[in-house]
Order: C-alpha cells, then structure tokens, then sequence
C-alpha cells in the first residue's frame, strides 16, 4: 500500500481538506440563504446532539486503529485485517444501542431539553447516520494506520459533493412543505454523504493486498478478545476527552437558551443569536481547522510508531515541525479575518450578522489552531488520559461561564463567545504543558522574532490597501502572495527544506 511522508501526507490532506472546507461553506451559505436565520436556528440546536453523536459512533476508532496499525507495522503482532474485523465487531454493537437511545429520547430531547419541538424530525434523521459515521471512522483509522492519506481525503471530497447536492436538492423539494421538513433534508445529506465515501474507501481497498483475504479467511482467532481489549484500551480515553467535549457542546444550547430568557430574551431571538454565533461567525474561524486536521492525520501514526522505536528526536522534530505549519497558516488567517471581517461575512453567508462576534473573536482565536497537532501528539505518546482532564474542566468552565456571563444583562449574548474563548486557551495551554513534561521542544529565536516581525508587515501592508480602498479579494490576494514569497525568500523555519520534502518519496509497501 502506498506510504506517504509527512509533508506530503500533509499537503494531500491540505489540499483536498481545503477544498472539502470550501465545499462546507458553500453548503453553510447555501443552507443560511435558502432557510433563513428560522431554519439556521433549528438546524444550529440539533448540531450538538449530532456532533456527540459522531463522537459516540466513532468510538475513537481513527485513533486506535491508526495506531495499533501503526505498532503493529513494526512488532507484528497481530493480522492487520484482525485488528479491522475486532472493531467492526464492537462498532455494530454499539451504534445498535445509540440507535435505540435515540429513537426513544429525542421527544424528549426536542421538547424538554432544546425547547422547540420542531427538532423532534430532525433528531430522529440522524438514526440513519450512526452506522454509517461509525464504519466510515474505522476505514480511515486503516488507512492512516498504512499512513496512505490520499484515498480518506478523497473519500471526504466525495462525502462533500454527494452531502451539498442532495442537501439543496432535498431543501428544494421539502421546504415548501415546512421549515422542520428542510432541515430533515439536510441530516438526511449528511448520512447520503457518509454513505458515498464508505462506497468509495471500500471500492478502493478492495484491490489493496492487505484487504483481499478479509472476507475470506479461515483463521478462526481472527476475532480475538485480547485485540477487542487492545482497542478499547486506545479507543475509550480518545473517545472520553471528545466525548466530553461533545457533551459540553450539546448542553451548550440548552444552557445558552436558559441564560438569555431568564434576562427577557424570547426563544425565537435565542435560537437566531445562537444561529449567529455557531452558523456564521465560528463557522467562519473554524475555516483553518482543515490544516490542522490535515497535520494531525499523518502526525498520529509517525509519531506513535517514533514513540514505539523510542525515536524522541524524530518525536520533537515532527511536532515542533506541525506547530509551526499551524503558525504560520493561523497567523495569515486572523490577519485576514481581522481586517475584512464584513467582507468575508458578507461573501459567505450574504449577511453582516456575526460581524460584531467575529471582530473581537478573531484575534484571539489563533491559539485554538494548535489545539489538533498537539491532541494528536499525546494521544500517540499514550498520554490521552492526560488530556481528559483538561478537556473535562475546560468544559466544564465553559458551561460554567455561559450561564454566570450570558445571565449578566451588561453581558448577555457575548458571554458564549467568552465562554468559548476561555476554553480554548485552557485546554490548548494545558495540553501544551503536558506534553514539555514528555518531549522536548526547541525554541528557535531567530524563527519566532521573524513570524512575529511577518505578522506585523502582513497588517500594516493590508491596512495600506484598506487606506487606498483597494478591493478586498484583491487585498487578500496579494497579501497572501507576499506572505508566502517573504516565507520562501527569508526562509523562515527552513521553509524551503519543508518545501523540498514534498518530493521525497518513501518506499512503497
């Protein structure tokens, strides 16, 4: 199977996550245009449930077969297809019994809990998606395990093409009818989507030597108990520090709602402020997360097995390495944001609603892109249970905070926005301090001094072409042409060897 090295494991997840991501917009300014702020509102309230849904579902099943697979690679200990058919084995069982939890809870859910019982249907919808978000997460823990990243990245592209057509095609046939139907539309998409890209992994690894006796083997040890244990010893503390996360996520509306009516706000303003907050402004800052998701794919593996030959050079040098790629993309990004905010919402989502979040968001958000790389990192270095606690009480600080700031009239809808703020720089600063405690991490002076002076350049370069009312895409556009070429020329953190390592290619197995 082919192997790719970080770099281009890198840029093949970066490239294709960026497109997916443009795709995801395209979606989110097709959805808030054709439902309006009522439809985003109802759609935003079930999103929680449906992202601890994933997280349930998933059963940290990327994490933990990338990385057996990855150890096993080297000590092979076990069958790789054993290590696959174990966690299809837990998988069924599993979401059969999140299917069931779900089709009997979302009444209530819907009516007691998100106040609004046009969430009932929707709820219900993502039934369908639960097997398939489930199965899907164990072929790409696969095949990063092989650290092959082109055919999950394309599995994602065609999960994003298949997920936007049938969304609008199913918002256009249903919205007539209800707003509540149209968003039943668009969880329907999303397991249309899922469904595509489980097709496709399969079509793909079906060729593959290591999947072709799958199906056929006469091992009768091939479901192994021990492996089960394996698993479920990675899979369970990766899935803890997400699924508290998840959890906080989905009390996160619940708890919002009740801050804001409890100050003479009604639940119609809550669900379109709450649309605002989550549908277009942190929509908008999430846009550099693909690059992070795109270094922490091919991290987990290099690491995890770096880690089992006790390589803690090679350990430092690809984390210090993926903390600077995010830098470097972050610093851009929030430069952009910050001095086209109207712009960039205006273009996306034909609305200046979030603007005000996004202006004081933006700047401080940029810690949050490190947040990937060094999850990714413990997780491989064995230390995900370090990283339960402080997602633990980063949410629950977070939950903490919206309901004692949202509550405060001179406060009110802006509380989320520091609540959320809050949590990031707890759970990225303490993760962070954790893994100095396990790896070195060098400093390089001469670099830092250099981005920061960079940063610096980039802003006063873009408030130049906002003083000569320059056009903004011209404005970005240019800014990010400098930014690269000053990156190349200057060579900041041996940007050109980065750059070099692209057309190194690893042995093939």
């Amino acid at each position: 199977m082919k192997k790719h090295t970080f770099i281009q494991g890198t840029l093949i997840m970066m490239i294709v996550g960026m497109i997916v991501k443009i795709l995801g917009l395209l979606n989110r300014m097709l959805i808030s245009r054709l439902l309006t702020d009522e439809g985003v509102g109802i759609y935003q309230m079930v999103m929680p449930t449906y992202l601890l849904l994933i997280t349930l579902a998933q059963l940290g099943f990327p994490v933990a077969i990338s990385k057996l697979i990855s150890e096993n690679n080297i000590y092979h200990k076990h069958q790789n297809r054993a290590i696959v058919l174990n966690a299809v084995k837990i998988s069924i069982i599993n979401s059969a019994i999140l299917i069931n939890i779900l089709i009997f809870s979302a009444k209530f859910l819907a009516v007691n809990l998100l106040n609004d019982e046009r969430t009932f249907l929707p709820l219900l919808a993502l039934t369908i998606f639960i097997p398939l978000v489930s199965f899907t997460s164990i072929l790409r823990g696969y095949l990063q395990g092989y650290k092959n990243m082109s055919i999950p990245s394309i599995a994602q592209l065609i999960e994003q093409v298949f997920r936007i057509t049938s969304c609008v095609i199913l918002i256009i046939i249903l919205l007539p009818i209800s707003v509540e139907l149209a968003v039943v539309g668009i969880i329907i998409s999303l397991s249309i989507g899922e469904l595509s890209s489980v097709i496709y992994m399969l079509y793909k690894i079906k060729n593959k030597r290591p999947w072709n006796t799958f199906l056929f083997s006469r091992d009768e040890r091939i479901i192994d108990d021990n492996l089960t244990k394996d698993i479920l010893s990675i899979s369970i503390p990766s899935t803890g520090s997400r699924l508290i996360g998840s959890i906080a996520h989905f009390f996160e509306p619940i708890i919002f709602s009740i801050a804001l009516m409890s100050i003479g706000y009604s639940n119609l303003e809550v669900t379109n402020i709450y649309g605002q907050i989550t549908g277009y402004t942190l929509t908008l800052l999430l846009v550099p997360s693909f690059f992070s998701f795109a270094l922490s794919q091919p991290l987990l593996p290099i690491i995890a097995e770096a880690y089992a030959e006790r390589n803690h050079t090679k350990i430092s040098h690809y984390f210090n390495l993926s903390i600077f790629l995010s830098f470097i993309i972050g610093l851009l990004f929030t430069i952009i944001v910050s001095l086209y905010p109207n712009d960039l919402m205006k273009l996306f989502f034909n609305t200046t609603e979030g603007t005000r979040f996004l202006i004081y968001m933006a700047p401080l958000f940029i810690i949050f892109y490190f947040q990937q790389p060094i999850s990714s990192t413990l997780h491989a270095l064995n230390k995900t249970k370090h990283a339960v606690i402080s997602t633990f009480i980063g949410s629950a600080l977070k939950l903490l905070l919206i309901y004692t700031l949202t509550s405060r009239e001179n406060i009110n809808v802006h509380g989320l926005n520091i609540a959320i703020i809050a949590n990031v720089y707890f759970v990225t600063l303490y993760d962070y301090y954790l893994l100095t405690k396990n790896i070195k991490i060098n400093y390089n002076f001469r670099t830092i001094v250099q981005c920061i002076l960079l940063g610096i350049f980039t802003v006063i370069l873009g408030l130049i072409f906002k003083k000569v009312s320059l056009p903004y895409y011209i404005s970005i556009l240019v800014l990010t042409i400098v930014y690269l070429f000053i990156l190349q020329v200057l060579n900041i953190g041996d940007f050109q060897k980065i750059r070099g390592q692209l057309f190194n290619h690893p042995h093939n197995k």
